[in-house]
């Protein structure tokens, strides 16, 4: 069982969207995708990167995954995502697109 939650807020609007996902509840290419994403990026294990400079209407993340035991939330920023994560970030901003 994994679980993705994914939240951003910021950028022009000030808008805050997030995803909840149950990767037992998505159809199987969809969880077999964010599965081999989450894998990748080796996301238990990256070394989280502080800010570099803020950037103008830029955005802020939290991302939590749970898989199993294992639980980890990332607070990130445009400026720090760390770039083994970035096809994640893309997948998941790309979601929320779909749900807005």
């Amino acid at each position: 069982m994994m679980r993705i939650l994914f939240e951003r807020t910021g950028g022009f609007m000030g808008r805050r969207v997030s995803l909840n996902l149950d990767l037992d509840e998505l159809p199987p290419d969809q969880a077999l995708t964010l599965k081999r994403l989450v894998d990748e990026s080796d996301f238990f294990n990256l070394t989280e990167l502080p800010p570099k400079k803020a950037v103008p209407d830029g955005f802020t993340y939290s991302l939590t995954i749970i898989n199993g035991e294992s639980e980890r939330t990332l607070k990130l920023d445009d400026s720090n995502i760390p770039p083994p994560l970035r096809p994640l970030f893309e997948n998941l901003i790309a979601r929320t697109r779909k749900h807005t």
